[in-house]
């Protein structure tokens, strides 16, 4: 069905057109002539000026992106299909006062908001949400990425003990690095922090090789920390490796220089500094990781591993030229998503790394960089290679498309091309170069980079009215007005945006989400096919058969939407609305115009009822056997039960016996019941641990009831019943990061100024 939108025609975009990449590079040229200038005749110091040329560069290649009333735009974009609605999940709880929200209702029926990796609630750099609706926050948001990212590479460089005109490359050619540019495209705001933040890491470490002083190894914890913030965690924990690799060998050489009490220092602080940070992160950490076994990541097969996008050696090309394979823009890519396996980061950072590892393998680091650079390419490639690491890594196949790895080759690019660029001063200088040749050689080089960037800046990003990114549906105005609290079931992808889901206050029992519940994967295929297929790591939850009608009631789905009409069961369904040419988002095609047929459900199930029937069962398996054997409307299969609770059944019920729902909200729900005798009551939330209760101001018990919802045994009487969700281990976890904190503020040392740098070092072309 979903196939009808593929011939609608696409809504034109609204924001600026590529033709004006030209005007924006000579904007670079200048921006650069008048920096490299004032740097040679002013005093002010060097990394403040770099800084500034870095934020004018920024504003240079990417202000239009900052342009009031228009969003980040592609056919390919995660902002649109994920993004806008986890953040409007976040906004919509701070406009209300309840504060950073733990559960979602907006999509698979419910899920985890505050522990899933890609929502990035308390990650310092996404404050902006705070403050914005998220559509007013993303351009901005993006933009601060890209101008602390090429900051982080400074630092980097600075760790490296390279000039000042070497640190200022490798930030310039992080600022216009192609595979940034390329994440900025997809709308990765998950994965943007790391790449953000990484080189700063590094430079951490680096620094406290170098530097035994306290402050090296609390300012590595806190960057640390900061990393484990950053969300999307694929990234960091390949850097762990390196990093890791570097830390053993180095402790190793000082160990077999004869100073084995140096080496046991420099391994206790590397030890200190990871706990510290592991502990500074713990209230975030603990519940992610709790969470593992409860998610479809814990049970990926290796072909979701590759999940049909590997690298192959044929993607080495994009290395010279990123568009060698074809574009996404015209469709010429192969396998469409571009973003994944392209390596390319810069011809001129190329050359120069590639010169840097032939002239500069005398210095320290390099050797280090060159290593880690050929590790993160052979382990990106689908080779046989690639099965060591998946086979012995532990949580290596949590994580899927290895080709990732490309962008950690890019960081040690970058960091190559530093030191190519402080060998080629070098060498000049021994040559006796001076004057304004070297301004003009620095100036060529940094405006070739920046005049690049820009112009594929220009060619890959666009934008789009906030109006039309997440636009007022009629549909949505119409279910809006039925007052009952209702899931809606649309049929397949392209009918309604998920990420529209939560803007305009609906809630899918369909989904995106990249770390979804086990449970309520194999209640979906139950639902979809009548059978429980052999689990599998799955991101996007799409509905486009029935064969459990009653599966569907259970979960509360008083709608369902279809873009074209249905023959459904008369019996089930009445067609109550029929709305023409809705805009709709479809993921890898774009914007498209689309039909939605509004059915209405005669019989769904409310958000909590009385059970009819009770069943008791002990393992997953036993409990699908029930619900496949059986009608679930009125029954409450009861799983893991204890021996007392396995003797209750279910008394007749009394005309007298009611619920009712007093309020609800993301993870939280407030029932009201009235029965005559103790009874189950199943609520239609999705099970997860982390669902607390209080019946009349009483801790309750909850059960796990029909494989992925909720029950519990509610005595006689009236009764006021508040569900509440709380990630696992939460309270463990704020005492762990507070104690972290403490521990922190006491060890910090006064502050003191850093020593100055000796005359002349550091001295660069400039």
């Amino acid at each position: 069905m979903p196939a009808a939108l593929a011939s609608a025609p696409a809504i034109p975009c609204t924001g600026r057109c590529r033709d004006d990449a030209g005007r924006a590079s000579d904007d670079g040229a200048v921006v650069v002539s008048v920096f490299l200038a004032r740097m040679r005749d002013g005093r002010p110091p060097a990394w403040l000026l770099s800084f500034a040329l870095i934020v004018a560069l920024g504003f240079a290649g990417y202000g239009f992106i900052l342009q009031p009333d228009q969003v980040l735009y592609s056919p390919h974009s995660d902002i649109l299909a994920y993004h806008l609605g986890a953040k409007e999940v976040l906004w919509r709880s701070v406009e209300a006062g309840r504060g950073i929200p733990f559960w979602r209702a907006d999509q698979l029926a419910g899920g985890p908001a505050f522990t899933g990796p890609n929502a990035l609630y308390t990650y310092p750099l996404h404050f902006l949400f705070y403050l914005y609706p998220p559509a007013a926050a993303v351009g901005w948001t993006v933009f601060l990425h890209l101008v602390v990212g090429a900051g982080a590479f400074y630092a980097l460089g600075v760790s490296l003990r390279l000039g000042n005109l070497a640190c200022l490359f490798m930030a310039v050619s992080a600022l216009f690095n192609f595979k940034v540019l390329m994440i900025v495209y997809a709308g990765w705001l998950s994965v943007l922090p790391s790449l953000t933040l990484l080189p700063l890491l590094f430079a951490a470490v680096f620094r406290m090789k170098a530097d035994p002083r306290p402050k090296a190894t609390l300012f590595a914890a806190a960057v640390g920390a900061l990393c484990l913030h950053a969300g999307q965690l694929q990234l960091v924990y390949y850097a762990g490796w390196f990093l890791l690799a570097f830390v053993v060998v180095a402790v190793f050489e000082r160990w077999r220089a004869g100073d084995g009490q140096e080496a046991r220092r420099m391994a206790g602080r590397i030890c200190f500094a990871g706990l510290l940070a592991a502990g500074l992160a713990a209230y975030l950490l603990l519940p992610i990781v709790a969470e593992i076994p409860l998610v479809t990541r814990s049970v990926a097969s290796e072909e979701f591993f590759r999940s049909g996008r590997v690298v192959q050696l044929r993607h080495l090309l994009t290395f010279l030229y990123p568009e060698a394979l074809g574009t996404v823009l015209d469709g010429s890519y192969p396998g469409v998503e571009m973003w994944e396996s392209v390596a390319y980061f810069g011809i001129v950072p190329l050359c120069l790394g590639m010169g840097g590892v032939v002239a500069g393998w005398n210095r320290a680091m390099t050797g280090f960089l060159f290593g880690s650079f050929g590790a993160s390419v052979a382990f990106a490639l689908d080779t046989p290679l690639l099965r060591l690491p998946y086979a012995l890594l532990p949580g290596f196949s949590l994580f899927r498309l290895p080709g990732r790895l490309l962008f950690l080759s890019a960081l040690f690019g970058i960091a190559l091309a530093g030191i190519g660029v402080e060998v080629l001063a070098a060498r000049l200088r021994a040559r006796g170069w001076d004057g304004w040749k070297p301004v003009a050689l620095a100036g060529a080089l940094l405006v070739a980079m920046a005049a690049e960037g820009m112009l594929y800046a220009r060619g890959y990003l666009d934008t789009i009215d906030r109006a039309s990114a997440v636009p007022v549906t009629e549909y949505a105005s119409f279910l809006q007005a039925d007052r009952d609290l209702f899931r809606i079931m649309p049929v397949g992808r392209n009918t309604v945006s998920y990420g529209w889901a939560a803007p305009t206050g609906l809630q899918l029992v369909s989904g995106y989400e990249p770390y979804n519940l086990r449970h309520y994967q194999r209640y979906v295929s139950l639902m979809s096919t009548g059978t429980d297929p052999r689990e599998d790591a799955v991101v996007w939850t799409d509905v486009t058969r029935i064969a459990r009608w009653d599966l569907a009631d259970a979960l509360n789905v008083k709608y369902l939407l279809a873009p074209i009409p249905l023959q459904l069961p008369a019996h089930r369904f009445d067609l109550v609305a029929e709305f023409h040419r809705q805009p709709v988002f479809v993921f890898y095609t774009g914007m498209q115009w689309a039909n939605v047929f509004v059915y209405r459900n005669r019989n769904v199930i409310p958000r909590a009822t009385w059970a009819e029937r009770v069943a008791h069962t002990g393992e997953d398996h036993e409990t699908i056997a029930v619900i496949q054997g059986g009608d679930l409307r009125g029954t409450g299969v009861v799983q893991g039960a204890n021996e007392k609770e396995a003797e209750k059944s279910t008394p007749r019920r009394s005309p007298d016996d009611r619920v009712m729902v007093l309020d609800s909200a993301d993870g939280r729900l407030v029932v009201e019941t009235e029965n005559l005798a103790e009874r189950l009551l199943v609520i239609s939330e999705v099970w997860h641990p982390g669902w607390t209760a209080t019946l009349d101001g009483r801790d309750l018990p909850l059960i796990r009831a029909n494989l992925a919802l909720l029950g519990a045994w509610i005595p006689p009487g009236r009764h006021r019943l508040v569900l509440q969700f709380r990630p696992l281990h939460w309270r463990i976890g704020l005492a762990v990061s507070a104690l972290s904190v403490a521990t922190f503020l006491l060890c910090l040392p006064r502050f003191r100024r850093f020593p100055r740098r000796r005359r002349g070092a550091g001295r660069d072309l400039a």
